[in-house]
C-alpha cells in the first residue's frame, strides 16, 4: 500500500443512515490511508429534481458532519439550478459562508450546458470556489435513463468553462468520461477531472496524465455506490510516477480546497 495523504473528493453521506455509519466509514477509509473526504450530498435521494426543502435536508446533513468530523470531512453544497437565483444564492451562502463547505456539487437536474446552471456559475464567481458537476458519456447510457435525467457530457463541461474561465470546475466521473472527456476539457485549464465511478480502465489514467498533467485530476470514490479500493486501484495500478500519484490522491484537492 502506498504511504501518502489520500484525499476522497466524492463521497455521498446516506440521508436515512444513522451517524453510527459514518464512523464505520471513517475507521473503514483510514484502513486504506484515507485521511479526508469530501461529502457531496445524497444528492439523488429525492430523485433528479429535488426541491427547495429537499435541497436544504440533504446539506444540513453535510453540514452536520463537517462540523462533527472537521478534521475528517469537508463538503460542498447541492443545489438544483432549476430554482430560482434568490433561494439558490441563499443556500450557497447558508452553506459555504455560514457552514464551511468548500464548494457547490450539481448533478442531473440540468445540463451544464443550460442557460440556469450559468446564474450558479456567477455565485460560484464571485465566491471563488470550485463547482463539481456530474458528467458522463451519454453515448453509453441514454437507453438506460429516463427524460426527466438531464446528463452532462464532456462537451457541455466545456461549454461551461469557456463561458466562465475564471471559475474552477470539476467533471466528475473521468473514466466514464473516457478518452473522450480528456480530449474536450484537456485545453481549459479550469476544469479539473476527478476519477471516481465506473471500474479501472487500463490506460485511461496514463492517457489523462499526458494529455492534461497530473496537476487537474483528483482522486474520488463515489462511495457507498463503489467502493474504495477498487477506486484507488486505477491510481496504484497506473504507470505513472510516484510523484503523479501523490498528487491525483491528495495534494491536488488540498490545494484546490484550500484545505490544512
Amino acid at each position: 500500500m502506498i504511504k501518502m495523504e489520500i484525499i476522497d473528493i466524492h463521497v455521498h453521506p446516506r440521508q436515512d443512515k444513522e451517524l453510527k455509519e459514518v464512523e464505520n466509514l471513517i475507521n473503514f477509509a483510514k484502513k486504506l490511508n484515507i485521511t479526508r473526504i469530501n461529502f457531496l450530498g445524497d444528492v439523488l435521494y429525492y430523485g433528479y429534481h429535488p426541491n427547495n426543502e429537499q435541497i436544504k435536508k440533504i446539506n444540513d446533513l453535510t453540514i452536520k458532519l463537517v462540523n462533527k468530523y472537521p478534521c475528517f470531512f469537508s463538503g460542498f453544497c447541492f443545489v438544483n439550478p432549476e430554482h430560482d437565483k434568490k433561494f439558490i444564492k441563499q443556500e450557497i451562502e447558508r452553506c459555504i459562508v455560514k457552514g464551511n463547505l468548500k464548494g457547490i456539487k450539481l448533478e442531473a437536474s440540468c445540463n451544464a450546458s443550460d442557460k440556469r446552471v450559468f446564474k450558479v456559475a456567477e455565485i460560484a464567481e464571485k465566491l471563488n470556489v470550485p463547482i463539481l458537476h456530474h458528467a458522463w458519456d451519454t453515448t453509453n447510457i441514454n437507453s438506460r435513463w429516463g427524460p426527466e435525467v438531464c446528463q452532462s457530457d464532456p462537451e457541455d463541461i466545456a461549454i461551461l468553462a469557456k463561458k466562465f474561465p475564471k471559475v474552477k470546475i470539476i467533471m466528475a466521473h473521468l473514466i466514464a468520461c473516457g478518452v473522450r472527456g480528456i480530449l474536450e476539457i484537456k485545453n481549459f485549464d479550469n476544469v479539473w477531472a476527478e476519477i471516481s465511478g465506473g471500474q479501472p480502465v487500463t490506460g485511461i489514467m496514463e492517457y489523462a496524465v499526458k494529455k492534461m498533467g497530473a496537476e487537474r485530476i483528483l482522486f474520488g470514490s463515489d462511495c457507498p455506490g463503489r467502493d474504495f479500493s477498487a477506486q484507488l486501484s486505477k491510481v496504484y495500478g497506473a504507470k505513472i510516477t510516484a510523484r503523479e500519484k501523490e498528487l491525483i490522491l491528495g495534494i491536488n484537492a488540498k490545494n484546490l480546497l484550500g484545505l490544512k
